[in-house]
């Protein structure tokens, strides 16, 4: 006989994963501890180089209306593209997630990204486990996978900017090896066999052995390849226009390869997430490349951090609502719309 209520329960998906990996869901308290403090050293070295530079960089203070209009269009983009990414890998693992909720669970997730211990990643997937019985290890691997796609992509796009550009740098060399190196890592990634991984716990075999079963959602699918392609390529050219408006805004003018250039190597660090949100960490990097393209330091830090308070406008504006949507959205609403 069935038990009371069952008509509401979703049907469990299938799990991915396992081998401990969902002790992973639990937050390490060092490591959340360790990325604050990292965080707060990284957003008080940005916050003192632009206050040591305040008179020269006065000018992104004039960013005009149009140019924060399109900023924020921009991260709306990349906001429906995430979203579309997050529903459509769902549908691979059976789970049928409404594109409206999924847009503002994504957004939801997004703003708590910024805070420690993963808190965007651990609500989503608790959301995910409540509504659809989605197992931990399943969303980790569709994160995981997803996340493999655009950083390859990324790194191609890195290695066209650095291979077409006509500007010459000492620095063309190192960036295409780390461009190459980073591109080889993720092939290998996705055609390791997970028999490879050694058969013991702990956090990096446990997370090779889910992105090795998450690769097995695309691998050998053409089509499903091709169009989580073309989502990274819409990632990397949505951000490359983003750091050509605030570069702008600094009267200094980036060509199309740089900007290219300057996207890809955001999007690839994006993988150091030691700080929540890469925050601080983010600027640091961009201000780097910046000064291999031939701008300044302080340029780079100033045009990474106005592209960073537009972010956490949107984030916060987008964020909200989808923070509010998690307490009228019942348990199991969502898939009640199977």
């Amino acid at each position: 006989m069935p038990q009371e209520g069952s008509e509401n329960r979703a049907e469990p998906a299938p799990a991915l994963a396992g081998n401990g990996a969902e002790r992973d869901a639990r937050p390490s308290r060092v490591r959340g501890i360790v990325a604050l403090v990292l965080q707060l050293v990284c957003v008080a070295y940005v916050g003192r180089v632009l206050y040591r530079e305040r008179a020269e960089l006065a000018s992104a203070l004039e960013l005009s209306a149009g140019a924060i209009f399109a900023l924020l269009a921009l991260n709306t983009i990349a906001h429906l593209q995430r979203a579309y990414e997050f529903t459509y890998m769902l549908r691979r693992l059976g789970v049928r997630e409404p594109f409206g909720e999924g847009f503002l669970l994504t957004g939801a997730g997004f703003l708590l990204n910024h805070l420690p211990f993963n808190a965007g990643l651990v609500m989503r997937a608790t959301v995910l486990k409540r509504d659809h019985a989605l197992p931990y290890t399943s969303y980790l691997a569709l994160v995981m996978v997803n996340a493999l796609v655009n950083v390859a992509m990324a790194a191609v796009m890195g290695l066209l900017s650095v291979a077409f550009s006509a500007a010459e740098s000492s620095a063309r060399l190192p960036l295409a090896v780390a461009f190459c190196a980073v591109l080889v890592a993720a092939v290998a990634l996705a055609f390791v066999p997970t028999g490879w991984v050694p058969a013991r716990s702990g956090f990096v075999w446990n997370r090779l052995r889910t992105l090795g079963t998450g690769v097995r959602l695309v691998r050998g699918d053409a089509p499903n390849l091709a169009l989580l392609g073309l989502l990274a390529f819409t990632k990397v050219a949505v951000t490359a226009v983003r750091m050509w408006i605030c570069f702008g805004a600094l009267q200094t003018e980036l060509s199309p390869l740089a900007a290219a250039l300057l996207s890809s190597t955001t999007i690839v660090f994006s993988l150091v997430n030691v700080t929540p949100g890469n925050l601080g960490l983010r600027e640091v990097a961009m201000a780097a490349v910046s000064t291999l393209l031939g701008t300044s330091y302080e340029v780079g830090i100033a045009a990474a951090s106005i592209d960073r308070a537009v972010l956490l406008l949107y984030t916060v504006v987008s964020g909200l609502p989808g923070l509010y949507s998690l307490r009228r959205r019942g348990p199991f609403k969502a898939s009640a719309a199977r």
